[in-house]
């Protein structure tokens, strides 16, 4: 994301929480820490010794929550970006995630309304 203070490069990682009509039991995220956590039961069935991993922890320079507006995110997620690049500096936006989760959204936009325009 741009130079830091130091003069050397840093790459940051942002998560977008779209809005779910079925929201999952699974699933935990803790805005104030930037993190998401997985927590999946252990399958019974796998007999006495079961190893099977049952919590995954992510964490993130920023989790944007589902009010976050495509302003929000231009202004968090691209801008800094726009301004290194200004500077002479490389810079890339690379959206990342399962089908239907959004990516297209963030970076195009919508075509209906002004405001859903993507950061790109």
């Amino acid at each position: 994301m741009g130079k830091d203070k130091g003069g050397g490069n840093n790459i940051a990682v942002f998560a977008r929480v779209r809005p779910s009509k079925k929201c999952s039991n699974n699933l935990s995220i803790n805005y104030a820490d930037h993190a998401i956590s997985v927590h999946i039961p252990r399958d019974a069935t796998a007999g006495m010794i079961n190893n099977q991993k049952e919590n995954w922890n992510f964490h993130f320079t920023r989790v944007l929550d589902q009010t976050t507006t495509q302003d929000m995110a231009f202004e968090l997620i691209a801008q800094p970006i726009v301004d290194s690049v200004l500077e002479g500096y490389n810079g890339t936006i690379f959206a990342y995630g399962q089908t239907g989760s959004g990516k297209t959204f963030t970076i195009t936009g919508g075509a209906e309304r002004y405001a859903d325009r993507g950061i790109i």
